[in-house]
């Protein structure tokens, strides 16, 4: 199962684990630049220029991406309508059968939390220690045997146990997924790739919300009630879906499953160099070190965390809100969450092309925060009835956090720093999706007020520290150029696995 980095060379994966010294001479690093369009001289609005594919390299990337997204997408559909099932059997006598109220409910939906939460620092050591694939193919059979189990029980106690354990083997999914796609793709790509994986998430609860009406009709099918048969279906699936990852994914750019010619391996070198992250069998304590001394990684911290408070409540507690404050029908509040993913997809669509069109990823964040704090607002002020649907399809954090794990990918470098990036990323949005369902007060049901409010000045919140984020990256940008234009022209120092503040020829993406 365990694939290390030594492994890896003698497949003909010729990773370095340590920084290299040697200078290129200038014509080479003249041409290294302009290969990978991060030439800090030709940047001087801060302004990226479009990179140029050459024939070889995008029939490569076509090989790449049919071997790699199918991957990335089923298994964040999966890790996603997993994990929301609790948000659909709300509507299919879960209540009943469990004898839960409003506070258990509550606690169900934050513990999953709490167990992702448990086992990230394993899993960021796991990451490093073992092969992606056959890892993250373990996690997903090991969840889909919770979700399945989940069946069986009858009471708030064995649904609390089984929620901390499904948010346990989980927490492995989008890092592992994540690293795969900063391995194997430019910097420049990584963006739509992150747009996919936000706008799989609400194809998986646009999707979750067919099979859940379908699901109404299994009710008292062999004594089970709809919510168990959801249950089941899910969890069988999710393991088939282990057993494929683990024999087939993808886990690094070099994979045999890509079939590589040797043209196209220089092709790949190239583009690791790009996107500057090189797996490691090694955790380098420095990076770590070099992180916590920045203060954008506090910034990322807050923002993700307060994106993600209004996340966990929205994600729990959106068909509960449109049945009882909209006014409708069981089976029109889950089929109700099919719009409102689709509009999540086009708004995070919208958030990808226009960040991409115009290499400008802080202000597109902000605007989207605005949008989320419009719907916020409109779910506090607007009278009971079907109008409030408004208000629910625009309370929604995928755009901009689709936005905030670009901006982690494309501008970090150093395989353990971008590992503990992601890793802390992922601890803060357990915290917001943990707490944020604990602010829905039962007692001011359905409309819940005070959690309204209290998520709207976070969202302002997360704004302003967009803002913020984009300033730095210019700022560094600049410091970086001056410093540039006293040495010698392009010469510049190869790298393999140094960190982004190490490496002042990395440009940010702000």
């Amino acid at each position: 199962m365990t694939r290390t980095i030594n492994e890896n060379q003698k497949s003909g994966n010729d990773y370095k684990s340590s920084t290299p010294t040697t200078a290129v001479q200038p014509h080479a690093s003249i041409a290294m630049e302009n290969k990978s369009s991060l030439s800090l001289n030709e940047n001087k609005s801060n302004k990226h220029k479009e990179f140029t594919y050459s024939l070889e390299e995008k029939m490569l990337l076509k090989k790449i991406n049919w071997a790699t997204i199918p991957f990335i997408f089923i298994i964040i559909f999966f890790q996603y309508i997993d994990k929301i099932t609790l948000n659909y059997s709300t509507v299919m006598n879960l209540f009943e059968d469990t004898n839960m109220n409003g506070n258990d409910f509550n606690w169900a939906g934050s513990l999953y939390y709490a167990g992702y939460l448990l086992f990230l620092f394993p899993n960021q050591y796991f990451m490093h220690r073992f092969a992606l694939s056959k890892y993250l193919g373990l996690m997903l059979i090991f969840w889909g045997v919770t979700l399945g189990c989940t069946s069986l029980i009858n009471n708030f106690q064995q649904l609390a146990a089984l929620r901390f354990m499904l948010g346990f083997w989980e927490s492995a999914a989008m890092p592992c997924v994540g690293m795969i796609i900063s391995i194997t793709y430019r910097r420049c790509e990584q963006a739509l790739l992150f747009g996919l994986i936000l706008s799989t998430y609400a194809f998986g609860g646009a999707i979750g919300g067919v099979t859940g009406y379908g699901f109404l009709n299994l009710n008292g099918v062999y004594g089970l009630s709809s919510w168990k048969w959801y249950m089941i279906v899910l969890g069988v699936t999710t393991v088939i879906m282990g057993l494929i990852t683990f024999l087939f994914m993808p886990d690094n750019a070099k994979s045999r499953w890509y079939r590589l010619t040797p043209e196209e391996k220089e092709i790949v070198k190239e583009r690791i160099q790009d996107s500057a992250v090189i797996q490691e069998s090694e955790i380098n304590f420095k990076h770590i070190l070099e992180s916590i001394k920045e203060l954008r990684f506090y910034c990322f911290f807050l923002v993700i965390f307060f994106t993600n408070l209004v996340n966990g409540a929205v994600s729990i507690y959106s068909t509960l809100i449109i049945k009882n404050l909209g006014d409708f029908s069981e089976a029109e509040a889950i089929l109700l969450s099919i719009p409102y993913n689709i509009i999540s997809i086009i708004l995070i669509f919208m958030a990808t092309y226009f960040s991409n069109r115009f290499r400008e990823y802080g202000y597109i964040a902000a605007v989207c925060c605005i949008i989320t704090l419009i719907g916020l607002l409109l779910l506090i002020s607007l009278p009971k009835g079907h109008p409030i649907i408004i208000g629910i399809f625009l309370a929604n954090i995928g755009p901009q956090y689709s936005i905030i794990t670009t901006l982690i990918s494309v501008n970090t470098s150093g395989y353990t720093k971008k590992t503990f990036y992601t890793s802390m990323g992922a601890v803060s949005r357990c915290l917001g999706n943990f707490i944020g369902p604990l602010l829905m007060n039962e007692n001011q049901f359905p409309r819940y007020t005070n959690a309204m409010i209290t998520f709207s000045i976070t969202t302002c919140i997360s704004a302003l520290l967009f803002l913020y984020i984009r300033k730095s990256y210019v700022r560094d940008n600049r410091y970086r150029q001056i410093q540039l234009s006293f040495k010698a022209n392009g010469y510049v120092k190869e790298y393999i696995n140094i960190t982004d503040k190490e490496n002042l020829h990395f440009v940010y993406h702000p």
